[in-house]
């Protein structure tokens, strides 16, 4: 038994490291999407790698416990939460990569810089929600991982504001409508980072209490 709870506990502490390095890659896209800094891209989709590597490591942990511990309780509810939370840590990830993968489209004209502060208020309020969703799994805070989730609505109605900017410059008859559809893609990116957020925050709160958020 003491063996199995020290198990749980790498993989909650794996779940909190993954996390933070979640953080960090959202945080360096922002910075070097509003900076044009190439350099940091190159960091965020290098660092990919290691974001890969620690959610294999919460993947291969949980179904090892799965299938050779056989949890019960609360404590298959926190395994199984965390297999769930690794995949959407992953995708967050991957998204970030792929925001910076298409800077360098956008350092070619100017339209981004006319049109970055949706995308940052955007980034501000993924990195507050995926903050909250580690103070409410390190605290097993129902509640605060409830409020997170209704977060993701601004998120939605900021990328819808941006998209009918972006649609309409397009209209326009702009010489720029390449750069207008790599910023639209880069919002989706970040509306679907939200959606992930949204999504962790479930699973916290279903660690938390017991209970599922519809």
């Amino acid at each position: 038994m003491k063996k199995f709870e020290e198990e749980l506990n790498k993989l909650t502490e794996y779940v909190v490291e993954a996390g933070e390095m979640i953080i960090e890659a959202l945080r360096n896209s922002t910075k070097a999407l509003t900076n044009g800094d190439i350099e940091l891209a190159n960091q965020v989709i290098e660092n990919d790698r290691n974001i890969n590597r620690i959610s294999y490591r919460i993947e291969s942990s949980s179904l090892k416990m799965l299938l050779l511990e056989h949890p019960v309780a609360t404590d298959l509810r926190i395994v199984s939460s965390a297999l769930k939370i690794a995949t959407d840590l992953e995708r967050i990830g991957d998204q970030a990569k792929d925001i910076c993968d298409l800077l360098r489209f956008l350092l070619e004209g100017n339209v981004y810089k006319n049109n970055i502060d949706t995308i940052i208020e955007m980034s501000n309020i993924i990195d507050e929600m995926l903050n909250n969703c580690l103070k409410a799994f390190k605290s097993k805070d129902g509640e605060l991982s409830k409020s997170i989730i209704e977060r993701d609505d601004y998120v939605d109605k900021l990328f819808y504001k941006m998209r009918d900017a972006m649609v309409n410059l397009i209209k326009s008859g702009t010489e720029n409508a390449d750069q207008a559809i790599y910023l639209m893609m880069i919002a989706k990116y970040f509306e679907k980072m939200g959606d992930h957020a949204e999504n962790i925050a479930k699973w916290v709160y279903y660690y938390s209490t017991g209970d599922r958020v519809k």
